[in-house]
This record gives structure tokens, C-alpha cells and sequence, in this order.
């Protein structure tokens, strides 16, 4: 199957299952425009910066369910932002005037501190990805090059799981952006949100900022399971795979 013997323990599966759990979550961030919920929204603000008719450069209406009153309970749509994504009311005569889409397409488009905090959840969720494949290798490819492939695979964990952390931390420093201001109420400003509140998206990526830190510490675990005892006397029976649930 892969030349050599496969080897899959609880500990190895643990560690599985929490890079996937970490994975998805990224990803769901990433494509959440519920990083910053407004508060209900009545109707078309004069204070969002589009003109009748015109909606976000790329409308993603399956995300408008997430904020329907059914979702929130609260019997009305609320504005959001995320990192690249937002919610908003947009005056309009012909079409549903509650519309998600992609709101940034430069740079510039963005405040910095924004910028800094996509690039550091985008690098985390890339990262992230590969240390997921990596752990599937590590059924059967142990060590490369002398070095513990487990060691590794665990290095870059922890990396994305700082990086998806200073996502988290640098996002309210754009708080005191125009759009924001607009969305939340004028006093809104560094990590005070004013009249918004902080959406279920900040919450999961710094979840999976632990839950990366965490699979760094099961990475140690899994490569000590593989070296057991039981595992030597499964691989002297000519058992491969070998299975140790």
C-alpha cells in the first residue's frame, strides 16, 4: 500500500480528527461574513457606501439564511461584516434590498489592520490544510530524512495556529474604519464595537487557534504510539495494516 508498515493508533486518530475539525472550522471562518454582527436591521441605511440598485461584487445568497429571523430569533436581519464578506441592506424597488456578497477586491478596499488579520486566517487555513494531508502520511511515512515526520507536521500546527491567533487579535484594530462606524454607531472604535457584536466567526477561529495548539501536543502522543510494544508484536505477526483503536 504505501512500502511500508501502516500504523494507525487512537492516539493517531485523535490527532486526525482535530486537524479536521480545525479545517473545517478555518474554512467556515474564511467564508463567514459574521465576524462583526450589526445590530437588526429595519431597512436600507443611508450610511451604507453603495447606490440603489447596486449590489456586493459577487452575491452569495446562501448566506443570507444564516442571518434570517428563523436563525437569530430576533425577528430581523442584521448587518455583519467579515474578513472579505458582509452583509448589508441595499435600497432597491425590484430585488430583496438584504444582500451578502464580497465587499473588498483590493487592498485598499481594506484597512490595514484588516488586511494583516485576512492574510494571517488565509496563511493559517493553508497551512492548516497541508498539516492535515501530512497527518494522513503519517500512517505510513514516519520520518524523512532522519527527522520526525510527526515533529514536523507539529511545527506547522503551531505556526498556523499563532497565525489564526493574531488573525483574532489584529482584526479590532480596524474597528475604527468608516464602514464600521457606519454599521456599529460613531463612537465604535479600537476593540470597542459600540452598538455591534462580536459574531460567531471571531469565536471559531480563535477555537481553532487552540485546537491547533492542542494538536501539537497530540502530535508528540501519536508518534509515541506508534513505538509501543503492541505495535512491535502486531508488526512481528506480518500485520499490516496495523490497527490499534
Amino acid at each position: 500500500m504505501c512500502g511500508v508498515v501502516v500504523i494507525v493508533t487512537r492516539w493517531w486518530l485523535g490527532w486526525l480528527l482535530g486537524s479536521v475539525a480545525c479545517v473545517m472550522a478555518l474554512l467556515g471562518a474564511n467564508l463567514s461574513p459574521s465576524w462583526l454582527l450589526g445590530p437588526p436591521a429595519t431597512g436600507p441605511s443611508p450610511l451604507v457606501a453603495l447606490v440603489d440598485d447596486q449590489e456586493p461584487a459577487f452575491s452569495t445568497a446562501f448566506l443570507q439564511e444564516q442571518f434570517s429571523a428563523s436563525a437569530l430569533g430576533s425577528g430581523k436581519e442584521r448587518l455583519s461584516l467579515g474578513l472579505w464578506i458582509r452583509c448589508t441592506m441595499i435600497a432597491s424597488r425590484t430585488r430583496n434590498p438584504y444582500h451578502c456578497g464580497v465587499y473588498a477586491t483590493t487592498a485598499p478596499d481594506l484597512p490595514a489592520p484588516q488586511v494583516v488579520s485576512l492574510v494571517a486566517v488565509v496563511a493559517a487555513t493553508v497551512l492548516t490544510v497541508l498539516s492535515c494531508i501530512g497527518v494522513c502520511s503519517t500512517a505510513c511515512v514516519r520520518r524523512i530524512k532522519g527527522r520526525s515526520w510527526f515533529k514536523i507536521i507539529g511545527l506547522v500546527q503551531a505556526v498556523a495556529g499563532v497565525l489564526s491567533l493574531i488573525g483574532v487579535a489584529v482584526f479590532p484594530l480596524a474597528w475604527d474604519s468608516p464602514r464600521v462606524r457606519n454599521q456599529c454607531g460613531r463612537d465604535a472604535g479600537i476593540y470597542y464595537p459600540s452598538s455591534c457584536t462580536v459574531g460567531w466567526a471571531t469565536y471559531i477561529t480563535l477555537a481553532s487557534s487552540i485546537g491547533l495548539l492542542i494538536c501539537t501536543w497530540l502530535s508528540s502522543f501519536a508518534a509515541k504510539s506508534t513505538t509501543t510494544n503492541n505495535v512491535a508484536e502486531e508488526i512481528s505477526k506480518g500485520n499490516n495494516p496495523v490497527c490499534l483503536i
